[in-house]
């Protein structure tokens, strides 16, 4: 009779188990990648247009870089979407600095670069980028707005970033539904499973950039229909900052006929209130992010409390009962909490390690006319998200 050795079985099974998980998990790395980071490229050469061999390029602020080959062209891949300066080095030149290079998700950004002949020791070449006006390698409908771009924008949160778009209609893609467009944070998926809407509201604050894609989307993005929202969030920096910013208003109009109860402000019936802290943990090469925002509408649409929900009246007969107190009552309503917690570490090479929470409440009641004497029979919407992740 054949002995089977179950024990060895049984390991081999295990083992088996866990390079499959481990694989995987690669690769699902290998795709949050490509939908958070971006790629330079480009070639060195001197003044005669001869390549220079092993010229370093360095990604200032980070441990990112590469060194040219034999023609004298370099890659960086991996590099998270922002802004940086890159530093071009080789022995017996110039060394070069280009500022303000934009890497966006998704996209390759070329950056070529002339070194001359270094005349006077430590001699430094700085040079200012300039966006061009055409992407000759986009081949789909993708519009980029990064955080220098928001903060001259009329805007406060994402959804009114993407709603000034264009084919962009309060969150409708080129006349599609609303579930059919994929919501990404950081390349995890943020759509609620019920509707298929983003579940999270997200502040301009944290947002480092935002790219909308309206045509000719990668499969990658799975169950995307009519277009892609691309969020990539803010990290910490190395040393504390910090920023407040709020604001208060109000409806106004004197056209009392379309709009009543309007012809009066109140400076408190809109509150906003954000602030945002990030800096060194304490920790080798770690960093955090944290943000909190709080927003309060009042409306401007509002019914008179004739009646209550429990009072007992006979429509048909006409026969009325009414308790209410006749008071105003606003009845389309928002009032939000939302916040997000993000810790980096880059301890390791070419390897950034980042944990992420986002969190949301929302309390929102919508105008039904049919209540504009029983205001307080209209329900209130509640939404509670929580995302997270590594």
């Amino acid at each position: 009779m054949k002995q089977i050795n179950t024990k060895s079985t049984t390991f081999l099974s295990s083992y088996n188990k866990a390079v499959t998980i481990l694989i995987f998990s690669m690769l699902l790395s290998i795709n949050l990648f490509a939908q958070t980071s971006g790629k330079l490229v480009g070639r060195v050469t001197d003044e005669a247009g001869e390549p220079l061999i092993g010229a370093n390029v360095i990604i200032d602020g980070t441990t990112m870089g590469a060194a040219t080959d034999i023609e004298g062209y370099y890659s960086i891949i991996n590099v998270r979407a922002g802004t940086y300066s890159i530093r071009f080095r080789f022995l017996g030149y110039k060394t070069r600095v280009v500022e303000n290079i934009r890497i966006s998700p998704d996209q390759t950004t070329k950056l070529d670069a002339i070194l001359e002949l270094e005349v006077i020791e430590g001699e430094e070449v700085i040079v200012v980028a300039q966006k061009s006006l055409v992407e000759y390698n986009q081949t789909s409908s993708v519009s980029s707005v990064n955080k220098e771009d928001i903060k001259n924008l009329p805007v406060q949160s994402l959804s009114e970033i993407v709603n000034l778009q264009a084919g962009v209609v309060d969150g409708h893609f080129r006349g599609g539904r609303i579930g059919e467009v994929q919501y990404q944070v950081d390349g995890v998926t943020v759509n609620n499973p019920f509707s298929n809407s983003s579940m999270l509201e997200i502040d301009r604050s944290v947002i480092e950039e935002v790219q909308v894609i309206s045509g000719t989307f990668d499969a990658k993005y799975g169950q995307a229909m009519s277009g892609v929202v691309n969020t990539v969030l803010k990290t910490g920096t190395e040393k504390f900052e910090y920023s407040l910013e709020t604001f208060l208003g109000d409806y106004f109009t004197t056209d009392t006929d379309r709009y009543p109860h309007n012809d009066s402000y109140n400076p408190i019936a809109i509150q906003n209130y954000q602030l945002s802290l990030s800096g060194p943990t304490g920790l080798p090469q770690t960093t955090f992010f944290i943000n909190g925002r709080k927003y309060l509408n009042k409306g401007y649409l509002f019914g008179t409390r004739i009646f209550t929900p429990f009072d007992k009246n006979d429509f048909e007969n006409q026969v009325y009962n009414p308790t209410g107190d006749g008071e105003l009552v606003s009845m389309n309503t928002s009032d939000e909490w939302n916040g997000q917690f993000k810790v980096t570490n880059q301890s390791i090479e070419d390897l950034q390690l980042n944990y992420q929470l986002s969190y949301n409440y929302t309390e929102r009641t919508g105008y039904n006319h049919a209540f504009r004497l029983n205001p307080d029979g209209i329900k209130t919407n509640y939404t509670n998200s929580l995302s997270h992740g590594l």
